[in-house]
């Protein structure tokens, strides 16, 4: 089959086309054709040697839709032709956080590209159990995002936050593949957002998806506009897209306010003020990979139009360099999907 493969550690040109061995599914799996792939900034670090663990000689590649075209013989519930989202870690379904509900704090978590295969290629080999199958309604590319980037802010929204209607929320990195639905679902939950952004280009997409205001962060940060827009009450939950930034968003919540941490787009420390958190009762929250009923969630939703998957454009696979330059450049509104050959 053919597959991009991640050459060296380096620049988009490290990811190269190859024929690779199809993989054969034992009993407890299903083999997908990979019809769209959604290409994550999880990805980028892969690929530029930024993450622990992360090999070269791989396919990079979690966000994935496609059709089962082979059934383990221990497979009942789905059958060839079925058309499925596949669930971005894998887990061992024994466990007790496996058994209840929480896949994502499985310590024996398969990571794709790291110990799993990935999904820059024509087949993926899945446990049966990875792969939700699509309402019908819901196109392939579409899907491609329900796990990640979709599914992932259900997580941190809805589970972890809890974000009630009429509260504020604050949202950076807000044109990226995790804050543009991050503020599709806080509006459909009845809260008023705040999008952040390092782009005066981008204010215009932000208030199109229904941002209620839109800060444009430059040298200075963004608190102290988020603190004059709220009448110095500050936002009730954020989402901590970016990771280098928290100490701003620290700065930003009201009394009682949680903030939610999913992005490390710059790995390091930051600094954080004990002070700060026992003052204002802040609550802390990491946040990561969603679970098979976020998952499920996810889809619901999408199905329902409460959320549309933002896809910035479709290119082929051939083209997976021009898809990691564009996203390491900041050209991309949303998610770039990876789909044909």
């Amino acid at each position: 089959m053919k597959a991009i493969v991640l050459k060296d550690f380096g620049g988009p040109e490290q990811l190269q086309l190859e024929t690779v061995p199809t993989p054969q599914p034992d009993a407890h799996e299903v083999l997908v054709r990979i019809e769209a792939a959604g290409v994550c900034h999880h990805d980028l670090m892969h690929r530029a040697g930024k993450l622990p663990g992360a090999h070269t000689g791989v396919v990079l590649g979690h966000e994935v839709s496609g059709e089962v075209v082979e059934v383990g013989a221990q497979v009942h519930h789905l059958k060839v032709g079925s058309r499925v989202v596949v669930y971005q870690r894998r887990f061992c379904g024994q466990c007790r956080d496996c058994l209840r509900g929480r896949q994502d704090l499985c310590r024996a978590l398969g990571l794709p590209s790291v110990d799993t295969e990935g999904a820059y290629a024509q087949y993926l080999r899945v446990p049966a159990a990875s792969a939700v199958q699509l309402p019908d309604s819901i196109g392939y590319a579409d899907a491609a995002l329900a796990c990640c980037p979709i599914a992932t802010s259900v997580r941190a929204l809805v589970s972890q936050a809890q974000l009630k209607p009429g509260e504020t929320v604050l949202i950076n990195g807000a044109s990226g593949g995790l804050g543009a639905h991050q503020l599709q679902l806080a509006r459909s939950l009845g809260a008023r957002v705040i999008a952040v952004t390092g782009s005066a280009d981008k204010v215009d997409f932000l208030r199109t998806l229904g941002a209620h205001d839109v800060v444009v962060a430059g040298s200075e940060g963004y608190s102290a506009a988020v603190w004059q827009l709220t009448g110095r009450q500050g936002v009730d939950v954020a989402m901590e897209n970016v990771g280098h930034t928290l100490h701003d968003t620290l700065r930003s919540m009201a009394m009682g306010g949680r903030v939610v941490v999913l992005g490390n787009v710059q790995p390091g420390t930051v600094p954080v003020s004990p002070g700060l958190l026992i003052g204002r009762r802040l609550s802390l929250l990491g946040s990561g990979s969603a679970t098979l009923e976020d998952l499920r969630t996810a889809l619901a939703m999408i199905a329902a139009g409460q959320v549309r998957p933002l896809i910035d454009r479709v290119l082929p696979f051939t083209e997976v360099a021009q898809a990691h330059a564009l996203l390491e450049n900041r050209q991309v509104n949303g998610r770039i999907v990876l789909s044909g050959w």
